[in-house]
Order: C-alpha cells, then sequence, then structure tokens
C-alpha cells in the first residue's frame, strides 16, 4: 500500500452488494453466502382434485410457534403494502409458499424492484425487541474501504510554537470536534482498536535483536517514549470541553498565516455549520453494526477505520499500515454508515438523508490534508 497527501490508505476495492461493501482478500477469493436451490418435485399427475394440491405437515403441540409465526408474516406483508404504496411497485404474493418461504421470495422480489429505481437502495427485514419485524429500505453511505486516520503529531508540533499559538488553538478545537462529538476513537485509549496494533508494534520493537543497528533500534525505543508520553497529554487537550466551545472565539480571532492556515480556517468555518445544523450528531449513530447479522469479529467495524494516530510518517507508520491491513483483509464485510426507512407504518415520502455523513467524511478528507500539510510547513 502507498501512502497519499491525505494519509489514507485503501483497504481494498470491491461492488457494493446489499447493506455491506465485502473486503476482498488478495490472493484469495471472497467470502459469500451461497444460497441453497430449491428442490423441485416431479409434479404428479391426478384426477382427484384433492391429491392434486400440496399440503404443509401437520404439527401437533405447535400452536405458539405457528401463531407467532402468523404475526410476523402479517406485520411483514403490513408492511410490505406501505412500501408499494410509496414507490408505486407491485405486491408478490404467492399463495402457494408458506412462511418463511413466502417472507423471503417477497423479499428478493422487492431487492429487484427498489433497485430498478434507486440502484443505491436495498430491502431488509428489521428485527427490533421491542416490536414486530418488519420491512425497511436501506441505503448505505460508501466510505470507500479507506482508513480515516488523523495524526495528532502535527497539532503536538505547532504547540510547542508560540507564534503559532493560535493556530495550534483553532486546530486543537477542530479535532476536539471529532473526538468529543464525532466520535473518533484515539489510539491512547483502551477502548480503541489502534490501541491494541500500537501495543503490538510496541512489543515488537522491544526485541533488540529487530534492528541490526542499535543505534536505530534505540532511536526507535526513545520515539516509542514520546509517544506514550505526549498521547496522554493530547487526550487530555482533546478532552477538554471548554477548547470545542472556543471554536467560534478562536475562529473570529484567526488570522491565517500560511497557505495550511487558510485551509484550516475554511475547515474550521464548514466545522462551525455542522455543528450548528447536527449539535450532538457522531458519526457512530450512524452506523448499524448489527444488520448484517455476521459476528462483530467477523467484520469491519467503524473502529477499525475511524481513529486518531500518532504520525502518518513516523518511524512506526508503516508497520501500522501493514498490521492494520493484514487484519482486516481476513474480513469480508464492513460496517458502514446507514440510512433506515422503516415501513411498519405509512409513508408519505422516500426519506434517505445522508448529508451529515457527506459533510462529516469531506470533512475528515479535508482536515486530513491539512494536517500533511502542517507536518510538512517549514516555519521561519
Amino acid at each position: 500500500m502507498h501512502q497519499n497527501q491525505s494519509l489514507q490508505q485503501n483497504v481494498a476495492t470491491a461492488p457494493k452488494i446489499g447493506t455491506v461493501r465485502p473486503i476482498l482478500k488478495q490472493k484469495s477469493q471472497s467470502f459469500g453466502i451461497k444460497k441453497r436451490r430449491a428442490e423441485k418435485c416431479a409434479p404428479v399427475v391426478s384426477g382427484n382434485g384433492f391429491l392434486s394440491h400440496s399440503f404443509s405437515p401437520l404439527l401437533n403441540g405447535y400452536a405458539q410457534e405457528l401463531n407467532a409465526a402468523s404475526r410476523v408474516a402479517g406485520s411483514i406483508f403490513s408492511a410490505a403494502r406501505n412500501l408499494c404504496d410509496l414507490y408505486g411497485i407491485k405486491l408478490f404474493d404467492d399463495e402457494r409458499l408458506i412462511y418463511p418461504q413466502n417472507v423471503s421470495r417477497l423479499v428478493e422480489d422487492f431487492k429487484q424492484q427498489i433497485a430498478a429505481i434507486d440502484k443505491d437502495a436495498n430491502v431488509l427485514v428489521i428485527s427490533c425487541e421491542d416490536r414486530l419485524p418488519t420491512l425497511a429500505v436501506t441505503k448505505v453511505f460508501d466510505t470507500k474501504t479507506t482508513l480515516y486516520y488523523l495524526p495528532v503529531e502535527p497539532l503536538h508540533l505547532l504547540m510547542q510554537q508560540e507564534e503559532r499559538k493560535p493556530t495550534a488553538q483553532l486546530l486543537l478545537s477542530v479535532l476536539c470536534y471529532f473526538y468529543q462529538v464525532g466520535g473518533i476513537p484515539y489510539f491512547g485509549e483502551k477502548s480503541s482498536y489502534l490501541y491494541y496494533v500500537y501495543e503490538m508494534i510496541y512489543d515488537w520493537y522491544s526485541d533488540e535483536e529487530i534492528c541490526e543497528d542499535p543505534k536505530e533500534h534505540q532511536y526507535i525505543i526513545d520515539h516509542i517514549r514520546l509517544v506514550e508520553s505526549e498521547s496522554s497529554n493530547l487526550l487530555k487537550s482533546l478532552s477538554d470541553k471548554d477548547q470545542l466551545v472556543l471554536l467560534n472565539d478562536w475562529l473570529s480571532q484567526f488570522s491565517p498565516k500560511t497557505k495550511a492556515d487558510e485551509n484550516l480556517k475554511a475547515i474550521a468555518i464548514r466545522l462551525s455549520a455542522l455543528m450548528e445544523q447536527f449539535p450532538f450528531r457522531s458519526i457512530m449513530d450512524s452506523i448499524a453494526d448489527d444488520l448484517n447479522g455476521i459476528d462483530a469479529e467477523g467484520r469491519i467495524n467503524a473502529n477499525h477505520y475511524l481513529s486518531f494516530i500518532w504520525s502518518g510518517e513516523d518511524c512506526l507508520y508503516d508497520q501500522l499500515i501493514e498490521t492494520v491491513n493484514c487484519e482486516l483483509q481476513e474480513y469480508n464485510e464492513i460496517d458502514e454508515p446507514i440510512s433506515i426507512q422503516l415501513f411498519d407504518k405509512p409513508q408519505n415520502q422516500i426519506s434517505h438523508d445522508l448529508s451529515f455523513e457527506q459533510e462529516f467524511f469531506d470533512l475528515l478528507n479535508e482536515l486530513s490534508d491539512n494536517l500533511y500539510d502542517f507536518a510538512h510547513e517549514k516555519h521561519h
């Protein structure tokens, strides 16, 4: 994998299928669930009308289960009629099929009809603990299977320069939003995925035989100690709620001195508008992690591809990215932001608003480029 200016790394690319994006394994076939072909019985010629009918097997002692199945099917077909009314499509209902085959066939038919109207939309059966299963139309925001890793080292370097204090203050407030409100994990916290990746790298470099040159090994060890120390200090700053509140104050006082400063101000202006429109919205609110029924250990979740890191160019970065990619290439599904419209009640209009997600990830891209610029800026 190569590094681009925005400090993002592509994990893999693959066509979108359903509510998740398959992650293709290198030199390996992608995972997939193959549906069994329904077995067909040979037709029986009979002059007796009774014998020409197909009957389900009789079940004794299963009244409760049969009643539950009837209620589930009724709920889903009620939602199906609501969906048909909104989209102006036909209802598939084959009386020869029984539950759950009738529901399965209904959903597959809806998938095809909805895809013809909107290729990015999908149909799912949604089940909640406090209500009967119903139908939903979903639209996924494409994260482009990219790692959105924001380095904090540029902020650390700016904070060491008195003449760059206004820039450091504004950048800190911007990063505070993505940590406190946006929900992006910090690599220095044990709850984050990258915490354990960094720990693994630290353990690896603790072996003196890893580096042939003792000076190189000592340089890496010293850098690891710096990261451990300074990352804790930066976490305290990112957790400071007052810094987030001061965003507009720093913005109004900020006078750009460099091109990177100008870009930071433009980002802060857009971020201020996003906060005003969605004051408490976290990107994690948009990501459903259980719609595909795949165990959490078998898919890429948001903590894998959204995170703060220390640096995008230090002596640990290449090992970090290699470790992450090697693990993520073993997964075949990914959790992404998703819009869900339920049809348990009649709907007046198609409603899929992903404007927050679009602006959030656009700002992530812009901020990633901006942090790269600050990391390479030569101050005189």
